[in-house]
């Protein structure tokens, strides 16, 4: 069921006016979207409520339709909602793992909270080559690898390649792009194969960033950045998951946990 119509409107005024930017200037659609995903982040809008129209959006909110369309589709690439023909505008039925992320998060240092996470899958494919993640999971011939851009709270991107073993994971390339996208691998891992990441290793190099990297990150051909690799053990503390993120300089604190919370 959707939130009381009346309701919503009133909870997206207050959030826009509880938002504080410091002394940057963003668009009114990041204000808009950013007011929306602090509702979903705080349970006011669950998992499957219907989002009112962007019509109705408009009438309501200090925005054109054109702010109210671009933050919906901004939402809508992030897999924060999914809009259907039947049914409008509906919650996203995961989105809570955009918030539940452990392994490695960025923290807002002036609000004291932890930055959502959303990502967009670039490619995914089997590999044959070896590489670090070789290394880590094993001498299985093949490997999955899932490239991303992931979107840190609208304030910065990185980029992230994501390995498994073929032999063990390999049906997680039958899902589609969209499946993979606005969730964490690590829990999609979880629940297709009940293998759960019960810690991580973590290697944080400062080097010069590839140029498949930069380019998707929009800096200059060889870019400083850090390159971190986050090894994810399953179960019998045997290697799970390979991820090397590629991270700009001068971004936000990033805050790594080894083992998994029990909040």
């Amino acid at each position: 069921m959707p939130m009381a119509t009346a309701s919503i409107y009133d909870e997206i005024h207050s959030r826009l006016n509880e938002i504080s930017y410091g002394g940057k200037k963003f668009p009114k659609y990041r204000q808009l979207s950013d007011a929306i995903l602090a509702l979903i982040r705080d349970g006011d809008i669950k998992p499957g409520e219907r989002l009112p129209t962007e019509t109705m959006l408009t009438e309501k909110l200090p925005f054109s339709l054109g702010t109210v369309q671009k933050a919906m589709r901004s939402l809508s690439q992030l897999g924060a909602i999914k809009r259907t023909r039947r049914r409008g505008t509906i919650v996203s039925e995961r989105t809570s793992e955009i918030f539940d992320l452990w392994q490695f998060r960025f923290m807002n240092e002036k609000e004291q909270r932890v930055y959502p996470i959303f990502s967009k899958v670039l490619d995914m494919r089997r590999i044959e080559c070896r590489g670090p993640w070789s290394q880590f999971l094993g001498q299985d011939g093949s490997f999955v690898r899932i490239d991303r851009v992931i979107d840190i709270g609208h304030q910065f991107k990185i980029h992230a390649s994501f390995f498994l073993s073929f032999s063990k994971f390999g049906g997680v390339l039958e899902l589609q792009r969209s499946d993979l996208e606005g969730v964490h691998l690590s829990a999609v891992v979880q629940r297709m194969f009940g293998s759960e990441t019960v810690r991580t290793k973590n290697r944080i190099v400062c080097t010069a960033l590839p140029d498949a990297a930069t380019r998707q990150l929009k800096l200059h051909s060889g870019a400083f950045g850090l390159a971190c690799d986050i090894l994810g053990y399953g179960s019998g503390d045997k290697p799970l998951t390979f991820q090397r993120a590629y991270v700009p300089a001068d971004v936000s604190p990033i805050e790594f946990l080894e083992t998994k919370p029990t909040w």
